[in-house]
């Protein structure tokens, strides 16, 4: 490796972590000043358009969401947790993406373009 090599490597490193932390794609930082009893608001989209959001520390008991025009999707709350609990595309990438409990967390059921996220 020549001097220009590493040198062309250092600059290019540095201006990825620079965009990298600019664009803020990690919130790092939010997730940890994040306290307890902070909102953790679930947000759902279907069509590019927002059904509800509903902040996950207020809910007590289970409660579903079920959306029955195109592709059929349940969507299942709990405290401080959400997730797709059932849903009639083929794949089921979005029902096996599990449950969303932290700020950034995302699951996308593309067939039934419907989004459900935590902010």
């Amino acid at each position: 490796m020549t001097r220009g090599d590493f040198l062309m490597l250092l600059f290019t490193g540095a201006a990825a972590g620079g965009l990298f932390l600019w664009t803020g794609s990690t919130n790092w930082i939010s997730r940890f000043t994040r306290e307890e009893g902070d909102p953790l608001i679930a947000k759902i989209e279907r069509g590019g358009k927002t059904v509800t959001e509903i902040d996950l520390n207020s809910v007590t008991e289970k409660q579903y969401i079920d959306f029955d025009e195109g592709i059929k999707v349940t969507i299942e709350l709990q405290p401080g947790k959400v997730r797709f609990l059932r849903a009639g595309c083929p794949d089921q990438i979005c029902v096996n993406t599990g449950w969303l409990t932290r700020e950034g967390h995302i699951a996308v059921c593309l067939p039934s373009r419907t989004v459900v996220s935590i902010a």
